[in-house]
C-alpha cells in the first residue's frame, strides 16, 4: 500500500563493532521523489526476535528524516551471516506513504575499524611496519589489510595486500615515505565487509638531497646574519666623524695668523742680520 515514489530510495546500512561487546547502526536514505514536503519516515530494525525504532534521526533542509543511528544494539559483533530486517514506513497528512524493507547480511555491510598500534620505520633500505588488528571478536588470522605507501622524493605510489600485521619492505633508502593502513575481514572466518577508513598519515625518512640544499642554505643565511650583526656593532660603538665648532675655527685662525706673523719677522730679522758685521751678529745671537 502507499501512493507510488512515496517511498524511501537509496538505503544504506553500515555497522560498527564499537567495543568488543557492542555493535552500532547506521542508516542513511533519501525520500521519494514523489513524497510531499510534510513526510516523515520511521526506521525500525529486526535482529532474530528483537525489533526496536530509531532513536536519534537525522534531517534535511526540509526536516524530512534522511538518516539514523544506534549507538547500541542488540547485534552480536561474532554472528556470521546473520540478517539484519531494515524497515522503514511514513506519515504525510497529503499522502499515503510506502513503505521499505530490506534483509542486510550481517558481515556483508561492517565496516571494519581501523587497525590499532601502527609503527613504521626505516632502517638504512628497509621499511618496517608493524600494527595490532582492529577492536573485533575475531582473531588476527581474520582479518587482510591494505598498505598505502608514497615516495615523496620520486612520488610513485603503491597499494600492497597484505594478510598479516607486519611486513618488510625493500625502498630506496635516500628517500622519504608517507603511508597509511586499512583493514578488512578476509573470507577465512567470514564474508568481506566494508573496508575501514584509512588511518592517520605515518611518514618516515628524509630526502638525502634536499637535507644537504637544506644545510647549505642554512649556513649561508648563518653566515649572513652574522656579517650583518658585526657590521651593525662596529658602527654602534665608533665615535660619528663632527665638524669643528665656532670657537675650534676661531682657534685654527688665529693659529694661522700667528704662524703668518712669525713667518715675516724671522725673515725680517734674517734680512737684517745679513748687513751687519759677524760680530754684531753673534751677540745678537748669544
Amino acid at each position: 500500500p502507499g501512493a507510488a515514489d512515496t517511498s524511501v530510495t537509496n538505503v544504506s546500512c553500515v555497522t560498527r563493532v564499537t567495543t568488543p561487546g557492542n555493535v552500532s547502526l547506521c542508516c542513511t536514505w533519501l525520500p521519494g521523489p514523489g513524497a510531499p514536503e510534510d513526510t516523515k519516515y520511521f526506521l525500525f530494525y529486526r535482529y532474530e526476535a528483537h525489533t526496536e525504532e530509531c532513536p536519534t534521526y537525522s534531517k534535511d533542509r526540509r526536516s524530512r528524516s534522511t538518516g539514523c543511528r544506534f549507538a547500541n544494539t542488540q547485534i552480536e559483533p561474532a554472528g556470521i551471516d546473520k540478517l539484519i530486517v531494515i524497515h522503514i514506513n511514513g506519515s504525510s497528512q497529503r499522502a499515503a506513504i510506502k513503505p521499505f524493507q530490506h534483509l542486510f547480511n550481517q558481515n556483508a555491510i561492517e565496516k571494519v575499524n581501523i587497525p590499532r598500534n601502527i609503527s613504521v620505520s626505516l632502517e638504512q633500505n628497509d621499511l618496517l611496519a608493524t600494527w595490532e588488528k582492529p577492536i573485533s571478536p575475531f582473531h588476527e588470522e581474520c582479518f587482510e589489510y591494505e598498505f598505502y605507501l608514497i615516495n615523496l622524493k620520486s612520488g610513485n605510489k603503491q597499494i600492497l595486500r597484505i594478510s598479516s600485521n607486519s611486513f618488510q619492505l625493500r625502498v630506496d633508502g635516500s628517500s622519504s615515505y608517507s603511508s597509511r593502513v586499512r583493514a578488512n575481514h578476509n573470507h577465512i572466518c567470514r564474508a568481506r565487509g566494508v573496508w575501514s577508513d584509512w588511518s592517520e598519515t605515518i611518514a618516515v625518512g628524509q630526502n638525502k638531497l634536499e637535507n644537504s640544499i637544506t644545510w647549505v642554505l642554512t649556513l649561508l643565511c648563518v653566515s649572513l646574519s652574522c656579517t650583518l650583526l658585526l657590521v651593525a656593532v662596529i658602527c654602534k660603538f665608533s665615535p660619528p666623524a663632527q665638524a669643528p665648532s665656532q670657537p675650534q675655527l676661531q682657534g685654527l685662525f688665529a693659529l694661522q695668523r700667528a704662524r703668518t706673523c712669525t713667518s715675516s719677522t724671522e725673515t725680517e730679522v734674517l734680512s737684517l742680520a745679513e748687513g751687519l758685521p759677524d760680530s754684531v751678529l753673534e751677540d745678537s745671537v748669544f
